[in-house]
């Protein structure tokens, strides 16, 4: 089975993404559904629906793909994935590996558009690569955590969007837009730059991963189907943790969970916080 012979049409509704699927989902084709996914969260939506009704699966364990993109989902941008119109072979197959446990499936796709729970309020700002480019965007999160009822994060929020500003003006040198957004359980920081290195934690050697988030960030994604985070380097080695941006290990120490997220035109680095 050629991955191609999965085919995904995307559809923007408003702020909302449905993508239709057509073909055949199995352990060779799950990349494409994964990289169409991914692609629609660039946009970051408030949900992104997948419309099922002309997808067939060779195996279970294809799906289980879909929990693992509804988790990177929720992490970042902090967008809501739903399941539409799911035929009854492959509805069966939903209940069997318990996918409708982290991924709610809808009799529709109007249904699901209609369902919005937990998508993500959202404060957004573009910034140039200037010196005052960190207390605007500490400025913008300390506003959203006031205006969302969850100044006790303000701090610790504050601090995390510092970094992440730092480190695009020191190793990126690109405009950037800095986004926050809050759903039921979390606060989402994220900053998205348009040069194409991928972030690692600093400290010394280490070897690239596909993988690396806070422990427990995103339970399940050690699962075959997994949706990894990738990144390699930006911070080098032998530079001193500075008092203007202590680097990427204060974010690994303060927040639920953190990555990096490739985009076409650069990445974005993200990170949440328990409210």
């Amino acid at each position: 089975m050629r991955a191609e012979d999965l085919r995904a049409r995307v559809e923007r509704r408003g702020d909302a993404t449905v993508v239709r699927l057509d073909g055949v989902l199995d352990v060779d084709s799950s990349p494409s559904l994964r990289s169409a996914v991914l692609a629609c969260l660039a946009a970051e939506p408030s949900v992104i629906v997948l419309d099922v009704a002309d997808l067939r699966h060779r195996d279970d364990v294809a799906l289980t793909v879909l929990p693992a993109l509804a988790q990177h989902a929720a992490a970042w941008p902090g967008s809501a994935m739903t399941l539409a119109a799911a035929p009854p072979q492959l509805a069966s197959a939903l209940d069997r590996m318990a996918v409708g446990r982290s991924v709610p499936v809808f009799p529709t796709t109007d249904a699901a558009l209609k369902s919005t729970t937990g998508a993500a309020e959202r404060m957004r700002l573009k910034l140039q690569p200037m010196l005052d480019a960190t207390s605007a965007a500490r400025h913008l999160v300390g506003r959203a955590c006031v205006r969302w009822g969850v100044d006790r994060v303000r701090d610790i929020a504050e601090l995390v969007v510092t970094e992440l500003v730092s480190n695009v003006l020191r190793h990126a040198g690109t405009d950037m837009e800095v986004g926050v957004a809050r759903d039921r359980r979390l606060l989402h920081i994220a900053v998205r730059d348009h040069a194409p290195g991928l972030p690692r934690l600093g400290g010394g050697k280490r070897p690239t991963a596909k993988v690396m988030a806070t422990a427990g960030a995103v339970p399940g994604q050690a699962a075959a189907g997994r949706t990894p985070t990738e990144y390699t380097a930006v911070e080098p080695e032998d530079e001193p943790l500075r008092e203007d941006g202590r680097g990427l290990l204060v974010v690994s120490a303060l927040t639920h969970a953190w990555g990096c997220t490739p985009v076409p035109d650069g990445k974005v680095v993200w990170a949440t916080l328990r409210i």
